[in-house]
């Protein structure tokens, strides 16, 4: 009972004072005239006007149900309220995503563009250097093969005359077969090693007269050594020579 007072007091001082309130009225309202006396044996009525505790426990229910009503209508308020604020909070979380989203969307897409940019940047770099570098290759292969047909020209030009010195030398060492006929050739294989002995003779288109083949092959031999360029690279003209021997 206390825990009900102190959780309602207002309520309870409400129903003391209804309680007052009916006690009065149930005063004045007994009939305080004196009764006449009835005889013995006859039973007198007693009229009283008593309170309907039901009503007053209607009374108080009354008063907990619009407490109650208060009570969920503050609670629905702050519901209300609480709704609204969460209401807010998500809409500005949204907010703050989809602006987030939209500068990571512009900061990639400026990101794509100037990589684009860059790769496109490289591309044409990249084209041109190698355009440079084959118009370079191109130029440095024509002056190669200039340089090598003007070298390749000088080559021949000493490969010819010092082949004309080893057939003068094979001339001066050559004697003539006693009996061989007058406008006789022949061509002979020579191979030579460094400088310039000889280290092989093969007649490869015979004259039709063997003396004369062999005695060209003598002095092919007896020439040996040959005369070769100082230039060391120039040997690989004079390490096969194939000679027509005709006799002058």
């Amino acid at each position: 009972m206390w825990k009900i007072i102190r959780e309602n007091p207002r309520a309870v001082l409400y129903a003391v004072l209804m309680h007052l309130v009916l006690l009065v009225l149930l005063v004045f309202s007994l009939d305080w005239t004196p009764k006449i006396s009835r005889p013995a044996g006859v039973k007198v009525p007693i009229e009283a006007k008593l309170i309907d505790q039901r009503q007053l426990e209607s009374v108080e229910e009354k008063k907990k149900e619009e407490q109650r009503k208060r009570e969920a209508e503050r609670k629905a308020v702050e519901e209300k309220k609480k709704a609204e604020a969460e209401r807010k909070r998500k809409a500005e979380a949204e907010a703050k995503r989809k602006a987030e989203a939209e500068a990571k969307r512009k900061a990639e897409a400026e990101a794509k563009r100037k990589a684009e940019v860059k790769r496109k940047t490289e591309a044409e770099a990249k084209r041109k250097a190698e355009a440079e570098a084959a118009q370079r290759r191109e130029a440095e292969l024509a002056l190669q093969q200039q340089l090598a047909a003007e070298q390749a020209e000088r080559d021949q030009g000493v490969v010819a005359e010092y082949t004309a010195y080893i057939q003068d030398k094979i001339q001066q060492n050559w004697l003539k077969p006693a009996g061989s006929p007058e406008g006789l050739s022949c061509t002979v294989q020579v191979s030579l090693i460094p400088g310039g002995d000889v280290a092989r003779v093969q007649i490869v288109r015979s004259s039709g007269d063997p003396l004369f083949d062999r005695s060209v092959e003598t002095a092919v031999h007896k020439a040996s050594p040959m005369p070769l360029p100082k230039d060391a690279a120039m040997f690989k003209y004079f390490r096969e020579l194939r000679l027509i021997f005709k006799p002058r």
